[in-house]
């Protein structure tokens, strides 16, 4: 007992700190991390290749070659100056990762690491909660005091060099062997199981940092680059054009009772002159890349965040051709969508007159006739919702519209039964039904003086428990469907020269978030060459086209890319 207690002071303080060897230490380090950092990615893969004899082999020379990748990623960054640093903030890091990993089976790649960045403090609140803290702490702080405490024996410099040198090409060596011990076994994994390689904790978001920092900077001069130069727009008929469109969040298409969901969900949105499309789906599966990527001109297929960042979209060519446009804002932010236009924040009490947990979406609604009144000519309003943003839907809804219940009080989904989850889900599109509800009042106002219409488009889905997933913000090609099929709804008011019959039938084809930006164009009677009909969702419908006949063919349009 006496020699465990001498052992723990010497660790965490007081008495002689531990002398180790600096390849010694690397290895122990390396170990752990593989050990207590994987349990996720090794959980899944056992859910694959079950534990027993068939697949000892496999799990063995598996283990050994995501260690060997372990070893030779320190074997390259450690010094005298970089060991101790890089050691704690992995600790910290991959602590963190590996929980989200095992409770809620999150995908941390470039996508991922581009919405951690962009998450608010509000947001990242919601995330916190005891059993989170404990887990950093006992797998992420005492591990960094344990490294930090320890005496490391260096070598001179060329030894150290010689040393890790040797160790990096061993730890190939090593995943080389476990490679070829199980070659068929690995032939499969790799080449049918691709996904499970995200999973692997640190070297998967390490190179999803490095993938993030590509192609981020990757030719993004330092310039916003003009698009769609030729715009130029003609009236749009006896009145201007008011058009609010509202950006949801994390609103899922099979939760609307429009589109047939059992549970009633869009109980006033159902009371209006509405068109529902039910086959639409997001350019990505969180906001970080959904929302640049409905403004921007380029597809889904296509898109670039670093080129969209600094090329014009969107809402800056309406703005350049004289249409005002307003972006209000209830989320984290506009994701550099509205850095141009005039934008306002409604997160906080300073400005969102309707805040009780938090602030509320129809807090966008006040005072926004004021601003109408004050425009001369056609108006595009976007409202930013917070929609139902997880874990904590519960906190997404006043307590009034909480229609279904039980419903638990925690951000802990997996402390929730499945029933619990759905509840509080469902109650948040309940307030979403009320808020776009709302802003259709308020556009029917206004009727007068403008041709209304709301335009509605969530920016992605949500898994809420289906194949043991939850949240958001998976890799694309490897996300479910739930977390891509998205709910977009249109209204017009009663004068709006649209054959609403005609747009009704096909509710049902196929669209995505791509169709955005050149129906906005259409709308607002843009032309340009770089509009393209087949992505206009209402120009056949439009009894009184605004779009005048083209200026350029569009054939001749070659699609301007930026410079290196």
């Amino acid at each position: 007992m006496a020699n465990f207690r001498g052992t723990i002071k010497r660790v965490f303080g007081g008495g002689e700190p531990f002398r180790i060897k600096e390849i010694t230490l690397l290895l122990a380090i390396s170990f752990f991390m593989v050990a207590a950092y994987n349990t996720g990615f090794f959980a899944k893969v056992f859910e694959i290749y079950p534990v027993g004899w068939r697949y000892l082999r496999f799990h063995v020379a598996l283990f050994a070659a995501v260690f060997g990748l372990t070893v030779f990623l320190f074997a390259l960054v450690s010094s005298r100056y970089t060991t101790k640093p890089f050691a704690v903030v992995l600790f910290i890091t991959s602590s963190l990762v590996n929980y989200f990993v095992t409770h809620y089976g999150v995908v941390v790649d470039a996508d991922m690491l581009r919405n951690i960045l962009q998450t608010n403090l509000a947001e990242t609140l919601d995330l916190l909660s005891v059993p989170l803290v404990l887990h950093v702490l006992f797998l992420g702080v005492l591990p960094s005091i344990v490294v930090l405490r320890l005496r490391i024996e260096y070598r001179p410099f060329f030894r150290s060099v010689l040393a890790k040198s040797v160790l990096a090409v061993g730890s190939l060596l090593l995943i080389s062997v476990a490679l070829f011990s199980s070659a068929s076994a690995f032939a499969s994994f790799l080449r049918e199981h691709k996904s499970l390689r995200t999973y692997v904790n640190p070297a998967a978001y390490i190179y999803a940092a490095g993938k993030l920092i590509g192609s981020t900077y990757h030719k993004a001069p330092g310039k916003i680059l003009p698009y769609a130069e030729d715009a130029r727009r003609t009236p749009t008929g006896k009145k201007p054009w008011l058009i609010i469109l509202v950006v949801g969040e994390t609103a899922r298409a099979d939760r609307f009772s429009l589109n047939g969901y059992g549970r009633e969900t869009n109980p006033l949105l159902k009371q209006e002159d509405i068109v529902s499309f039910t086959n639409v789906m997001s350019a990505g599966t969180s906001t970080a890349v959904s929302v640049p990527a409905m403004f921007s001109h380029l597809p889904r297929e296509k898109y670039n965040a670093g080129v969209a960042a600094h090329t014009e979209n969107i809402l800056d060519i309406l703005n350049r051709v004289g249409v005002s446009v307003l972006w209000r804002d209830n989320n984290s932010d506009s994701k550099g969508v509205a850095v141009r236009v005039t934008y306002e924040d409604f997160k906080t009490t300073a400005r969102n007159p309707i805040c009780d947990e938090e602030c509320r979406d129809e807090g966008m609604l006040v005072d926004l006739q004021g601003y109408v009144d004050r425009q001369p000519g056609d108006v595009l309003v976007v409202l930013h919702q917070m929609g139902s943003h997880g874990p904590a839907y519960y906190k997404r809804y006043p307590k009034a519209f909480e229609v279904f219940t039980p419903v638990r009080y925690t951000n802990q989904l997996e402390d929730c039964t499945r029933e619990e989850i759905n509840n509080a889900y469902d109650n948040s599109i309940r307030y979403t039904d009320y808020f776009l509800a709302q802003t259709i009042a308020l556009l029917k106002r206004n009727d007068d003086r403008f041709e209304t219409a709301l335009l509605y488009f969530s920016d992605h889905g949500e898994s809420l428990g289906e194949h043991n997933m939850y949240l958001h913000g998976y890799p694309y090609a490897l996300a479910p469907v739930e977390q891509k099929h998205i709910p977009a709804v249109f209204w017009f008011g009663p004068s709006f020269p649209i054959d609403r019959a005609g747009l009704r039938a096909r509710a049902n084809d196929p669209y995505s978030h791509d169709y955005l930006f050149h129906t906005l164009l259409s709308l607002f009677g843009v032309k340009t060459a770089a509009y393209q009909p087949r992505l206009d969702m209402v120009s056949p419908f439009l009894l009184t086209d605004p779009r005048p006949e083209q200026a350029v063919p569009p054939s001749s349009l070659v699609e301007k890319k930026p410079g290196p």
